[in-house]
């Protein structure tokens, strides 16, 4: 529907509005019958015409393409001088917080202000004010619809190029179908993404944003001098600790009351045990600096990462077809996806980058020198294209340099003992017979492999999917670190807990080998009870055996793999779970949408 833009409709407007822009002037220029609506056009015109003027506007070319389509027609600046007919596109702007935007972004208080002023006769050109109001308009109208589906910024900027998961497909948006007041609502509300962990995200939300506008604050506890805190300390912290775990709702009002006001009591301890566990922390009731640190969030730190992951929602959606593994890194937990359930297991991944790894990039650049290691495990998208029982492992040369020169350097025996080999044009040499003080660490010629074998870094077996980064997931001999609540502690790669249980998962892919199959390959005694009875592991002339070399099994139908970030997620029974923002992931996305 075109708005309308005759001198009579624009009479009985400004006659039923009770509070109109510039009112003497208006009222004047209606009464006199020439208020020109060509006059307002041209101000649209002249203004969609100025490149330098444009360019201060988001959708600048879709504006430009937009109003000239329609020979410059407002759509937006007839409606907004009645109070009644702009609220419902105010209330729309300002609506935008309850998805993890913010008003701020669709210059809310700009728009206010211009209708302040057009109310008031504050201005200079009625017309050039209408009109700058119009563009001002159909420009956060635009933003405001692009962003709720498409999402605020594009993840690979805003994440530095570590993300490479699919963009959510949305073939039926139209972006310029909010540019049209009789429909913007019906278009808007039409186009809401459709997701139970959006809603559940968004129900969150609204309660927060409730608490914050009710005036409530979250305590901050003073941990000053404090690095750790356990059952049976002494302390006046923990009323103040009580009084918190209630505002973040893990314990209820009389729970808090149970505090002790000297000392960390054994029987409170149960109420930190419980706040460990919904933040994936590992639950010994002893407040250190990742216990200290998540109970001390702000409640705008909180909407800050339930933004953040409204926005991830946007940008991604799970497949509807099964099955395929995810991984979702803050919670180090790898999850297999069948057709009809799910089954999880724990995983390791990259360490983070270090506190000033910007800084030390940069001076390594200046004097090109060695670059900080990087090892955090990025956001990816592949399919699993085979697997290798009993791998070897190529050493990075990264590691080479910074982590196992100067063992080479100090101990001519080390590479062997330790299981590795030395190569040089692909023929492998003694390595204690290489005089490594001869060699820099970063003028290396020589490739490191490491053998099979229950010491290999790779344990007994790897899953491998293309990728840029040559990540992987991969059995470990370091098993104890699955006990970690923080497991981020790998070069790069995912360590996965239950090797046999992925591999297992891994063989309805492929024609020529079961799960059992599989199972007796690794060493492991076979699932079915028909087959255990025939099963011997000492049989040479057996078809299927544990096998001793490596072995290397395509599947004949790749299996997505997906990499996620979620530091807020619900589980099967929609319970929430928070983890800790182990890469700062939330920073730089809540950074990136204030532009």
């Amino acid at each position: 529907m075109k708005p309308i833009l005759y001198i009579s409709a624009l009479t009985v407007l400004l006659v039923v509005s009770c509070k109109q822009p510039n009112q003497d002037k208006l009222d004047e220029l209606v009464e006199r019958g020439n208020f020109e609506k060509s006059e307002l056009i041209e101000n649209i015109k002249s203004k969609v015409l100025d490149t330098t003027y444009m360019k201060g506007f988001r959708f600048n070319d879709t504006l430009t393409y937009f109003y000239k389509d329609h020979n410059f027609k407002p759509v937006w600046a007839m409606y907004m001088v009645n109070d009644s007919m702009a609220k419902p596109i105010l209330d729309r702007l300002f609506q935008s917080r309850e998805e993890g935007l913010k008003p701020s972004y669709y210059r809310l208080d700009s728009i206010k202000s211009m209708l302040e002023r057009l109310k008031t006769g504050e201005i200079k050109s009625l017309y050039g004010e209408l009109a700058h109001l119009e563009l001002l308009l159909a420009d956060n109208m635009l933003s405001l619809h692009h962003d709720r589906v498409i999402g605020r910024v594009d993840p690979e900027k805003a994440l530095q190029g570590t993300y490479h998961l699919p963009r959510r497909k949305h073939e039926d948006f139209e972006l310029l179908e909010v540019l049209d007041y009789a429909d913007y609502n019906k278009v808007l509300t039409e186009a809401t993404i459709i997701d139970t962990a959006y809603v559940y995200l968004q129900e969150l939300l609204h309660g927060y944003i409730e608490r914050i506008d009710a005036g409530e604050q979250w305590t901050i506890i003073d941990t000053v001098g404090v690095r750790k805190l356990e059952p049976g300390d002494t302390t006046e912290l923990l009323p103040a600790i009580a009084k918190k775990l209630a505002q973040i709702q893990v314990i209820t009002e009389n729970e808090m009351l149970e505090a002790d006001s000297h000392t960390y009591n054994k029987s409170f301890a149960k109420y930190v045990r419980r706040f460990q566990q919904r933040y994936g922390l590992y639950d010994d009731a002893i407040f250190g600096r990742n216990t200290f640190g998540l109970l001390n969030e702000s409640m705008d730190d909180r909407i800050d990462q339930i933004a953040a992951n409204l926005e991830r929602i946007r940008w991604f959606e799970f497949p509807e077809e099964k099955p395929y593994i995810s991984v979702n890194l803050p919670a180090f937990e790898l999850t297999l996806h069948y057709e009809d359930s799910i089954k999880t297991m724990a995983v390791c991944i990259g360490k983070p980058r270090p506190y000033n790894y910007d800084a030390r990039l940069k001076k390594s650049i200046e004097h090109k020198s060695l670059k900080p290691a990087d090892h955090e495990t990025p956001q990816i998208y592949s399919k699993v294209a085979y697997m290798v029982i009993n791998p070897t492992w190529n050493v990075p040369r990264s590691i080479i340099t910074r982590e196992m020169w100067w063992k080479m350097k100090t101990d001519s025996h080390y590479l062997e003992d330790a299981g590795y080999g030395v190569f040089y044009k692909k023929k492998e040499v003694r390595s204690d017979t290489i005089n490594w003080r001869l060699y820099t660490p970063s003028k290396i010629p020589f490739e490191i492999i490491q053998r099979s074998g229950d010491d290999n870094a790779l344990g007994k077996v790897k899953f491998i999917f293309p990728n840029k980064y040559s990540i992987y997931l991969h059995d470990t001999p370091q098993k104890s670190k699955f006990k970690w609540s923080g497991r981020a502690v790998s070069h790069g790669c995912v360590r996965v807990q239950d090797p046999i249980l992925l591999g297992e998962f891994l063989t309805q892919k492929i024609d020529t080998l079961d799960s059992d199959d599989f199972r007796i390959h690794m060493g492991y005694a076979p699932r079915d009870e028909e087959r255990l009875e025939e099963y011997d592991p000492l049989d040479s002339t057996a078809r299927i055996q544990p096998l001793a070399d490596t072995r290397l099994i395509r599947l004949n139908e790749q299996l997505p793999v997906f990499f996620l970030y979620n530091t807020i997620y619900f589980d099967e029974e929609w319970k929430v779970h928070y983890r800790n923002d182990v890469y700062d992931k939330n920073k730089f996305i809540i950074e990136a949408m204030n532009f």
